[in-house]
């Protein structure tokens, strides 16, 4: 699991620093879309007490709920809003964003709060 105990408002001020990771030698982890740093993935590993896997990784900065894009995984830290289904998993919050992935079709569906729709497959609407 990526996120065992996390703040929002750390993953949140983590959100706001990720944009000058592609200037500063980069990671394999991206988080919404920006390239965290070698050190910068090393102190939120650190920050988290676990290793972060290489990926792309969508961040909901007001629930802490995290999405692998790359192998499916996903999660939330406790008090949060995760599910397990028949033939996946996902999670929501109570802002009305959410994320299911499909065992079955090999990909993930999500969506925002402002009408945002989004895929693993890379479609979007925003």
């Amino acid at each position: 699991m990526i996120l065992k105990k996390v703040t929002v408002p750390f993953v949140f001020a983590l959100s706001l620093g990720v944009a000058s990771a592609a200037f500063a030698g980069g990671s394999d982890v991206y988080i919404n879309g920006q390239q965290l740093t070698v050190q910068q993935k090393n102190n939120l590993q650190k920050a988290l007490g676990t290793y972060i896997a290489p990926g792309s990784y969508l961040v909901d900065a007001n629930t802490g709920c995290w999405y692998n894009q790359s192998s499916g995984a996903g999660g939330c830290p406790s008090g949060s809003n995760a599910y397990n289904s028949r033939y996946g998993s996902g999670s929501y919050d109570n802002s009305g964003n959410w994320n299911h992935w499909s065992n079955a079709a090999g990909g993930g569906v999500g969506g925002t709060s402002d009408g945002c729709i989004y895929t693993t497959y890379g479609w979007s609407n925003c």
